[in-house]
């Protein structure tokens, strides 16, 4: 029998009697083809079948309920009023995913706001397939109660060279080799970050693509754009040239930010002061908020215009502040003093050891790895065990009991 042969047989079969996983109608052959030979590795009997939305609404017509219902709407004039007339008529519980030609992100963000799984520009490759469906078992999983929040950590410095980056590195380490969290550390300098360089990474172009084309973002391009520390620890960093422009697409953030909590339970973000654009939402998507600031007349004033500018914005984040440094050469004024002019409580001082970041740094690895006795690793060690208390019972160890920990593993 021929190939045309079985996609006339399919078309025309009559409909199954009994419920099927998955349904796929798509109106081109080649689509046709990737479609289901994707599907094959997840379902045992999918169903693809010629047509489009109006295939789909004779098919559940008939009583036969699956749990995905893929949709080519290719040819339509308006894949968003489509999807959105099909996915009011589907039985609840019923995840579907469109596929089309129209290639804009704003369309991409109405339909998923309106509860769509996905949205897929084509040519559809298997492994965009593939990776629609894996978010649709972590969607269920999140939704069943199977999987806690993620934790999403903002560290951002009161001014250049308050030590955020180094903070980030270090917290993010030990997140996921003290509390053995899976963790991803997200650098958003692309141009000056740090954290790449910190760690001896080569940094690659995958958060500059996910911010110029989110329709790409998904768990397959994650985790073929990030470096892998550790099986608990990854990193996503860039390094772009300085000469040429980026273009940024509203959302992109938001989107990458949502992909990335879906498969980790620690979201650390290295936000730079600088970025206008990413700061509102990141800062609204945060859980919680990491304030570094150096005890110095700047420090407070920037200090006190970005609490201003957390609160316009709306976070419910907690804030935690951190003064660095402390006791340096640069201190301007006592703690107690700095609390009194910032009308806020210092929630953690880090001792001023530079030696311990020179050998950090030297060695390309985080200063509580390298010098785990030092009173730095013991001020951070009690910050760590702060954040990850919100997302894991810590079997009753406290700060000092992992600390210790920690010292046998140096």
């Amino acid at each position: 029998m021929s190939a045309a042969e079985d996609l006339l047989n399919e078309a025309f079969a009559p409909p199954s009697t009994g419920a099927t996983d998955c349904v796929a109608f798509v109106g081109d052959n080649q689509t046709h083809d990737t479609i289901k030979h994707a599907l094959s590795q997840l379902y045992g009997e999918p169903l693809v079948r010629d047509g489009g939305a109006s295939q789909a609404l004779e098919y559940l017509s008939d009583g036969v309920v699956p749990k995905v219902m893929i949709i080519d709407i290719g040819d339509g004039e308006d894949p968003l009023s489509s999807l959105l007339t099909l996915s009011t008529a589907i039985p609840e519980g019923v995840r579907l995913v469109g596929i089309g030609t129209v290639n804009d992100i704003s369309l991409y963000r109405e339909l998923t706001e309106a509860g769509i799984l996905d949205y897929l520009v084509k040519p559809v490759t298997e492994r965009q397939i593939l990776s629609a469906l894996d978010r649709l078992e972590d969607d269920e999983t999140e939704h069943d109660g199977g999987q806690p929040e993620s934790n999403k950590i903002t560290v951002i410095g009161a001014r250049g060279g308050a030590g955020a980056s180094s903070i980030a590195v270090n917290l993010s380490w030990l997140l996921a080799e003290g509390f053995g969290q899976k963790t991803m550390l997200l650098d958003l300098d692309l141009w000056f970050g740090t954290v790449a360089l910190s760690l001896d990474l080569e940094p690659t172009r995958g958060l500059r693509e996910a911010l110029e084309n989110p329709a790409r973002i998904d768990t397959l391009f994650i985790s073929s754009s990030t470096a892998k520390i550790s099986d608990n620890l990854s990193v996503m960093a860039a390094e772009e040239a300085l000469s040429g422009e980026m273009v940024y697409y509203t959302g992109a953030t938001e989107i990458l930010i949502d992909t990335l909590s879906h498969s980790i339970q620690t979201l650390v973000m290295d936000l730079p002061r600088s970025a206008f654009r990413m700061r509102h939402p990141v800062l609204q998507a945060s859980t919680a908020i990491i304030l570094v600031t150096p005890p110095t007349l700047a420090g407070l004033r920037d200090s006190i215009r970005l609490y201003g500018a957390i609160e316009d914005i709306g976070s419910s984040a907690k804030v935690k502040l951190v003064v660095n440094r402390s006791g340096g050469a640069n201190t301007a004024m006592s703690l107690s003093e700095f609390e009194k002019a910032l009308g806020h409580k210092i929630d953690l001082e880090i001792p001023d050891e530079p030696k311990v970041f020179k050998d950090a740094t030297n060695n390309g690895k985080p200063a509580v790895q390298v010098a785990p006795r030092s009173k730095t690793a013991k001020a951070l060690t009690s910050l760590a065990s702060s954040i990850a208390a919100r997302q894991v019972a810590t079997g009753g160890k406290s700060p000092m009991q992992l600390f210790n920990r920690l010292l046998k593993k140096g």
